[in-house]
């Protein structure tokens, strides 16, 4: 029986998605609340990219982290863009700019943020979604890095009866030099999962994660929930909260917005 609610979900998801490709491009735009994005609402992604060609615009999306004994309030906001640069593969660039809550107060840019994800197959009843990224943190501003951080990722998304679960695991090597954010691990693992309510555009999700900071410290342990809503044919709201379950009790919530946009090719033409 499990067998068969698996192989209807995904013949429905499938003809869901073919009928977005199929209509016009406002049509496609409506599934954007689908997705999960690092950080929008939860650090735990899926292994699913943006379309080719397509353009996503993440609109000032903002970071709020607390100290647990309410020690110090830092702010973030990252300005994103992601681009489906080829086929199952996605660009992504964004320059976070934040104020440290720390007793040396800071405000600027902290590095260039660049990835590329690439979903490695599409999923089907006998594998799971996967996916694979790179990205790297560049030296820029008072809150950047000294030099490159290379970040290797690995995704996976599985979609069942009642839910999709994603797993994700990654790994940054070598020393870290300067301010590298709250955000930067040495290794980390996180497990989510989220439930779709199609009638109403809207996606929940909670996820739990482990991680090891740069620093050296002890291994963190930390939960969240998030929300990610379509409210128009190109636009999508996302909200989440967590906190740290191990350590200073640390909290953090997040907003943000994002546009999906098309960009227009010409057929038949050299690509």
């Amino acid at each position: 029986m499990p067998s068969t609610l698996l192989t209807a979900v995904l013949r429905m998801r499938g003809l869901w998605l073919l009928a977005a490709l199929l209509s016009p491009g406002v049509m496609l735009s409506q599934t954007d609340y689908y997705n999960l994005d690092g950080g929008r609402p939860l650090r735990v992604e899926d292994a699913l990219v943006i379309e080719h060609r397509a353009l996503e615009l993440q609109l000032a999306p903002l970071r709020f982290t607390g100290g647990g004994r309410g020690t110090h309030v830092a702010i973030a906001v990252e300005p994103e863009m992601s681009w489906g640069v080829l086929p199952r593969t996605q660009l992504e660039v964004g320059v976070p700019l934040a104020r440290a809550g720390t007793a040396n107060r800071a405000v600027g840019a902290a590095g260039v943020h660049v990835s590329v994800l690439h979903a490695l197959n599409t999923e089907t009843l006998g594998w799971p979604g996967l996916a694979v990224r790179a990205a790297v943190v560049l030296p820029a501003g008072a809150l950047g890095p000294t030099r490159p951080l290379l970040t290797l990722g690995a995704l996976a998304t599985r979609t069942l009866p009642k839910a999709r679960v994603h797993v994700n695991a990654s790994v940054t090597p070598g020393r870290a030099e300067g301010r590298v954010g709250d955000d930067a691990a040495r290794w980390r693992v996180g497990l989510a999962a989220d439930r779709t309510l199609v009638m109403h555009s809207m996606l929940v999700g909670a996820e739990l994660v482990a991680e090891e900071p740069l620093g050296g410290a002890a291994v963190v342990w930390s939960a969240g929930v998030g929300t990610r809503y379509q409210v128009g044919p190109r636009t999508a709201f996302d909200a989440g909260v967590g906190r740290r379950v191990t350590g200073n009790g640390e909290w953090f919530v997040t907003l943000g917005s994002a546009i999906s946009l098309g960009i227009p090719h010409r057929r038949g033409g050299a690509q």
